[in-house]
Formats: C-alpha cells, sequence, structure tokens
C-alpha cells in the first residue's frame, strides 16, 4: 500500500476530498516526525511504538568528525499484532 492509497482510502471512506485526506496524512506524518526529533520515541495505542536509535554501525569518519545517523524503528503493539494475523 502507497501513501496515495491511504488517501484515496481515507477520502473515500470518510467522505472527504483527496486534498483534505492528503492534507490529514502529511499533518499525522510531521507529528510523528517532530516528536521523534524531540523525544525520540513516540507510542500511538493500539498501533505500536516508533523510536530513534542512533546507529553506530553507520558511523563515518569525514574531515576528522565522528558522524553517526540516527534510524527509526518500529514496533507493533500486541493489538496490531493480533488484528494483522486473524486469519
Amino acid at each position: 500500500m502507497t501513501t496515495i492509497d491511504i488517501i484515496n482510502k481515507l477520502a473515500e471512506e470518510h467522505s472527504l476530498t483527496t486534498g483534505r485526506a492528503e492534507m490529514i496524512i502529511s499533518i499525522i506524518v510531521e507529528r510523528i516526525t517532530e516528536r521523534l526529533k524531540t523525544e525520540g520515541k513516540v507510542i500511538i495505542n493500539g498501533f505500536g511504538e516508533f523510536k530513534v536509535i542512533r546507529n553506530s554501525l553507520s558511523s563515518m569518519i569525514m574531515n576528522d568528525q565522528l558522524l553517526s545517523k540516527n534510524r527509526v524503528t518500529f514496533r507493533p503493539s500486541g493489538e496490531f499484532l493480533s488484528a494483522i494475523n486473524v486469519q
């Protein structure tokens, strides 16, 4: 599923214009990104946890400075896993 698929589904299911649905998705992603930058962790109840991890394995030395990159991990909640594992 792509972002446009999510936007179209949101618009269809909630009688929104695709522009409005796109704005909603954009705001959600912005807020998650902002919180990850400031707090390092975002928990969405019933969905899971996003967490920023400093990745020392991808550290590089450039101009005598150690640069390390952050990465984001996601751990789904038990509720979310149960929902997707229904047979």
